[in-house]
């Protein structure tokens, strides 16, 4: 199936209406660390002085308070959280759907891919001007440890978004094709909307790391390979510590790990029984991702394979950092911006052949920062694009607002 990106031919300021404002109900887990929620904060960011009139409201599916929250509320959004767990299905919906009704929404925007599903379903008979769908990962999973009720419900599921949702968006092809299946791709209901990255903070950092080093007991002759994201099994951390072991060419090379999971005490216990526990370093979420990548050597991104990754926003943000990188095929190519930087190994030749490619990647000349920045900055995935791009999903509402003094359609 042939997709061509959706490219925006409008840019900041072009979804604009005088009259009343363009309400958009956002349906997310919560306002945490997740690469969703993290993005749709920083398109928030972006777009609160030039789209004034669109009003964003968070409806978060965890029950309790996000770190966000009051990040989001000092935007101007607003923030519910869910009086219900999912699991409780009725009261689950029933409370959802109250929200809708007082809301009066004018676009239900959902970002849990099939189990949007249920967000829909809640929607049932309301004046929704707009369903929206958005498709942020390929493994369309859903929130059951049962396998049996999971391959039960998905397609049922699947079908319900394609019935009732009025677009469906991929942050990637490969996210969006891992919806649509078999569905023959419709360029009226079917699009591709990269995540944007905050460009502007890649290309400020400086380089100078002696500081960050000095706090890890990191020498400044060291080879540095970064690891940034969840700590969970299938972005392979524990690959990265075998990797390690065979690179007997480079000594002094240390691994940091940057992110919290379930693999942490695995990734440590491997080091320890490897004799490496001095060369890996656990330090945890952190926000300074700019600052880890402008240390850094090479970043290195050995998630599995299958599924594949949505998009795997932290290859461009390496890429945004002149950070050259080394990963596993589960990232899609349209993430490869700065074709130089990146080098794709299967996961299949081993940790081994890794090593090898981790020594030549180190050895071998790259782009400079600048230029890799200016060419990210320049791409579909620079705060700009993604801002305009994001807007022009409900740049079609707006002119029927503008012949509409209602604001709200059925």
């Amino acid at each position: 199936m042939m997709l061509t990106e959706f490219q925006s031919a409008t840019l900041a300021g072009s979804v604009q209406s005088p009259h009343q404002p363009l309400r958009i109900l956002h349906i997310v887990e919560s306002l945490d660390n997740q690469a969703v929620e993290s993005w749709l904060l920083r398109v928030l960011r972006a777009a609160s002085s030039d789209y004034p009139h669109i009003k964003w409201t968070f409806f978060t599916t965890q029950r309790g308070k996000g770190l966000f929250d009051e990040t989001a509320r000092g935007l101007g959004a607003e923030v519910i959280h869910s009086q219900y767990e999912m699991g409780e299905k009725i009261r689950f919906v029933r409370s959802l759907r109250q929200v809708m009704k007082r809301g009066r929404y004018d676009i239900l925007h959902c970002h849990h891919d099939v189990v949007s599903a249920i967000y829909l379903l809640a929607s049932k008979g309301l004046p929704f001007q707009k369903r929206i769908v958005h498709v942020h990962n390929t493994s369309l999973s859903l929130p059951t440890s049962s396998r049996i009720k999971a391959n039960l419900a998905r397609e049922p599921m699947r079908q319900m978004c394609f019935g009732m949702a009025n677009e469906i968006v991929g942050i990637s092809k490969a996210a969006l094709e891992s919806l649509l299946g078999d569905l023959a791709f419709d360029p009226r209901r079917h699009r591709v909307v990269h995540c944007s990255v905050d460009t502007a903070s890649f290309g400020k950092v400086s380089t100078e790391n002696a500081e960050f080093r000095k706090s890890l007991g990191i020498t400044k002759t060291a080879k540095l390979l970064l690891f940034v994201g969840r700590m969970v099994e299938y972005k392979n951390p524990s690959f990265l510590v075998n990797t390690l072991e065979h690179m007997v060419e480079a000594p002094d090379a240390v691994v940091v790990f940057a992110g919290a999971g379930d693999q942490e005490t695995a990734v440590r216990n491997l080091a320890v029984h490897n004799g490496l526990e001095h060369r890996v370093k656990l330090i945890g979420f952190r926000d300074d991702v700019p600052e880890l990548m402008a240390a850094a050597d090479i970043l290195v991104w050995p998630s599995w394979e299958e599924p594949m990754e949505g998009l795997g926003l932290g290859i461009v943000e390496a890429q945004a950092a002149g950070l050259p990188v080394l990963m596993s095929r589960s990232v899609p190519e349209e993430a490869i911006v700065v074709p130089e930087l990146v080098t794709v190994l299967p996961l299949a030749a081993g940790p081994q052949a890794w090593a090898r490619q981790a020594i030549e990647i180190l050895n071998r000349q790259h782009p400079a920062r600048t230029e890799s920045h200016e060419r990210v900055e320049a791409s579909s995935f620079s705060m700009k694009a993604g801002v305009a791009n994001l807007m022009a999903l409900y740049d079609d509402l707006e002119t029927d607002r503008q012949t509409d003094p209602t604001g709200y359609l059925i």
